[in-house]
């Protein structure tokens, strides 16, 4: 059984996936960046969402605030 990942947004660089989700307190370990042409793409493991509101200040960001 594979995990299962909600869309967090596209950036502008694996480093601003990965301060995202470090402002958000989201471990490392549940977190997939993925390049997608010139945009990075960031997935974030639903378990580890625990229905917590995200906070969002929209740096680096490429699809505009969530």
């Amino acid at each position: 059984m594979g995990w299962e990942f909600e869309e967090a947004g596209k950036f502008g660089s694996e480093r601003a996936a990965e301060d995202y989700a470090k402002r958000n307190n989201i471990d490392p370990r549940d977190v997939q960046i993925t390049r997608k042409g010139e945009e990075v793409e960031l997935n974030i493991r639903r378990s580890a969402l625990d229905g917590r509101n995200l906070r969002d200040n929209g740096e680096g960001r490429r699809d505009g605030w969530r």
